[in-house]
């Protein structure tokens, strides 16, 4: 079982609430290993599964991610969304930084970084930054 790893380096699991404890399951480990563990807080148990895997499979923790997510399918679907959200939002955010990027050449071909700035409503050192001189 020694080094063996999932195709994509992910290992999904499942935590239940019990008491004071989360129980976490840990899919995807190969035929006849089990994985389970739990810890007190979320992260806790979620780094417990780290553990797991990496001593079952015998390979580095920094070699594999675990994806953990709660049994209850509403807290789970309430993660996915998150997520999800959180993925547009940085896309959204890298193009808006690469728009006004573009923006802050054209503008400081013909203005000044001052007045750029004040066109885009940022600062001249922000601006500055996005259209060094001589780019």
């Amino acid at each position: 079982m020694k080094g063996e790893v999932t195709e994509n380096n992910i290992y999904h699991a499942i935590a239940t609430r019990e008491d004071a404890h989360w129980v976490v399951a840990i899919n995807d480990l190969p035929e006849g290993l089990v994985g389970v563990t739990q810890g007190r807080t979320w992260s806790e148990a979620r780094k417990m599964a780290a553990d797991v895997v990496a001593l079952l499979l015998e390979i580095p923790e920094e070699s594999f991610e675990v994806v953990m997510r709660p049994s209850d399918p509403e807290m789970a679907d309430a993660i996915i969304t998150a997520e999800k959200a959180k993925e547009e939002a940085e896309l959204a955010n890298k193009a808006a930084v690469e728009a006004m990027a573009a923006a802050a050449r054209t503008l400081t071909r013909k203005a000044t970084v001052r007045d750029a700035g004040s066109m885009l409503g940022v600062s001249h050192q922000y601006i500055a930054k996005l259209a060094p001189r001589g780019s």
